[in-house]
Formats: C-alpha cells, sequence, structure tokens
C-alpha cells in the first residue's frame, strides 16, 4: 500500500476514533440543542483570519450549535506578529464570563500567564493548532503533529523526484513552534531520501513576500531549483506565482495546509502535492473536549486529528 494510502486510512481512521472516544458527545449533556448548555459561553481565539484559521473557528461555531449554544464570539490578529492582542482578548473573555477558550498560541512567552490566570478563574482552556508548552493546565491540545506531517508528507513528495533533486524551502516566520517542527521535518524528509536542500527562507506565510522570495531563488540558483516545499499554502501559492511569471517549467510545488487557493492550481498542474490538516475537526473537537471537561471529564494532554496528502488523483474530493 502507499504511503498516500495509508495516510488517508490513518487519518479517516483517527477521525472516527475522536467523533466517538476522544471527544466526542454520546449520550452525554452536550447533545444537539441540549439546554443544559444554553448559559455556556465559547470564546475562540486565533492567530489571524487566513483560510485554515477560519476553519478552525467554523468546525468550533458548527459545533456550539449543535450542542445548543448560541453565545459563541471568535477573535483573530490581525497581524501574526501582534502577540499583545491575543493577550487582551484572553483577558476580556475571562473578565466577561467566558467558559471555555479555544486558541492558537502566538507566543508562548507572552500568553502563558493569562492563560494561567483563566484556568485559575475556572475557564476550561483548550488549545488548538499552536500550543503554550509553558502552560500546563490546558484540557488538551488538539492538533497536527507538524514535524511528523512534513517528515511523512516530504517523504512521498520525494518519490515524485529523481534522487539528487535541488529543493528549496519557504516557511513561516522564525520563532512559530509549528513552521520550526514543519522545517525540521521536510529538511529532515529530504535529507533522508537523498535530496539536497538548496536553501531556506523565512516568507511569513504571505502570499506576496512568498512570490517575491522565489523570485531571489529562481535569480541565485539560475535553474538548479527542482523543487519548492512551503509550511503553510499561502506561501505555494506566492511560489506558483512566481514560477509561472518567470516562465520556467519543471519546478514541482508542494504545499501544506490545503487551502483552496493552492488547491485550485491542481486544474492548472501548478501544484504537485499538499500536505492536508484538517482544521475544521480541530474546532470540531475543540468544542466538544471544552464541554466535557465542564462535566468532569478529561482527555489526553495532545489529540492529533491526522493528515491527508492531496493530489492531481484526489484534489477534486477536497475542491470546494
Amino acid at each position: 500500500m502507499s504511503l498516500k494510502k495509508k495516510l488517508i486510512g490513518a487519518a479517516m481512521i483517527l477521525t472516527l476514533v475522536f467523533a466517538f472516544t476522544a471527544c466526542g458527545s454520546g449520550s452525554s449533556d452536550e447533545g444537539s440543542g441540549d439546554s443544559a448548555n444554553s448559559d455556556v459561553k465559547i470564546g475562540v481565539i486565533m492567530k489571524s483570519s487566513d483560510e485554515f484559521q477560519n476553519a478552525v473557528v467554523q468546525g468550533a461555531k458548527d459545533a456550539a450549535a449543535e450542542a445548543g449554544i448560541t453565545n459563541f464570539s471568535n477573535v483573530a490578529s490581525t497581524s501574526e506578529s501582534d502577540t499583545m492582542q491575543q493577550v487582551t482578548a484572553v483577558e476580556d473573555m475571562v473578565s466577561n464570563g467566558t467558559d471555555i477558550i479555544l486558541i492558537s498560541c502566538q507566543e508562548e512567552n507572552a500568553l502563558s500567564g493569562p492563560l494561567q490566570a483563566a484556568a485559575d478563574a475556572g475557564v476550561k482552556v483548550v488549545m488548538v493548532d499552536t500550543d503554550c508548552g509553558k502552560f500546563e493546565d490546558k484540557v488538551t491540545f488538539i492538533g497536527t503533529d507538524n514535524e511528523a506531517a512534513a517528515y511523512e508528507g516530504a517523504q512521498e513528495f520525494a518519490k515524485r523526484l529523481d534522487k539528487g533533486s535541488n529543493v528549496v524551502i519557504l516557511r513561516g516566520k522564525l520563532g512559530d513552534v509549528n513552521h520550526e517542527a514543519r522545517t525540521n521535518g521536510l529538511t529532515k524528509a529530504l535529507e533522508e531520501a537523498g535530496m539536497n536542500v538548496l536553501d531556506v527562507q523565512d516568507a511569513n506565510c504571505e502570499t506576496d513576500k512568498a512570490a517575491s522570495v522565489m523570485e531571489q531563488f529562481m535569480t541565485k540558483y539560475q535553474g538548479k531549483i527542482d523543487a519548492v516545499m512551503v509550511t503553510s499554502d499561502s506561501m505555494a501559492v506566492g511560489a506558483a506565482q512566481a514560477i509561472k511569471n518567470a516562465g520556467v517549467e519543471g519546478i514541482k510545488v508542494c504545499g501544506f495546509d490545503g487551502f483552496q487557493a493552492a488547491i485550485s492550481l491542481f486544474d492548472t498542474d501548478e501544484i504537485e502535492m499538499i500536505i492536508a490538516q484538517k482544521p475544521y475537526d480541530i474546532g470540531v473537537q475543540g468544542v466538544e473536549c471544552g464541554l466535557g471537561a465542564l462535566n468532569g471529564e478529561t482527555y489526553d494532554s495532545y489529540i492529533n486529528p491526522g493528515i491527508a496528502i492531496i493530489d492531481k488523483d484526489n484534489y477534486t474530493e477536497y475542491k470546494k
């Protein structure tokens, strides 16, 4: 069986397992329209408003509605470098009596204190997508095992390249634990597969910046680049744009996340593969775990929602 099929199968199994065991509502008090949840307040705090994080919010919102919760709010930073927006959001939610907070950590040194204060006030805090390692009193952390996902995905991508191929990596901002882990996983798998990692550069998860960096790479390496991998699809879109605008052929692009903008590039053969996460499921499971914690349930410290490999053979299943 191919790695792609194994990953997809494992992800489906994990999703089913989590739906029934990890944070499932089953026959508990958090069923659809349960009046016991009518006074519960849920707040979601994300690092930005990109497609991935919006999908986490949508999953959480739908799960809250399914549980009969109408008091739902969400906040997203205007910039992933503005940590104080998250600190203020946590403090505001604690002061307004929020019962459950789902949060994707922007910077753990700044957030560990406010999150601990929230937990001390009785708020059930569920970390989603990005953990805060210095904060211990969380309900759980639900998110992709970023290094393992990147490693496994890069192993699959390497099968689509000739041995000794030259690969460049566009990564998210320095210091972000997710992008550090993904970069490490990509690099390790590529090197083990006999590929040459020519260069790694921060493009801050921005399409325009990724296009600019990719242009610089193509100028610097003058026809030596065989492939590009990224740690977020926004950069895959930028890299593909730069390659197309330069009229260069033969550079294979691998994304990471599963954004629609990247998936649409399969239509024009501008992308080879995407390592896809499951943001909607993360949001759903976050709410289910938060509600369970309010009822005294406890969970494993980490829950992995799994990944999938998207390519030319199956991308229409993911396209909206």
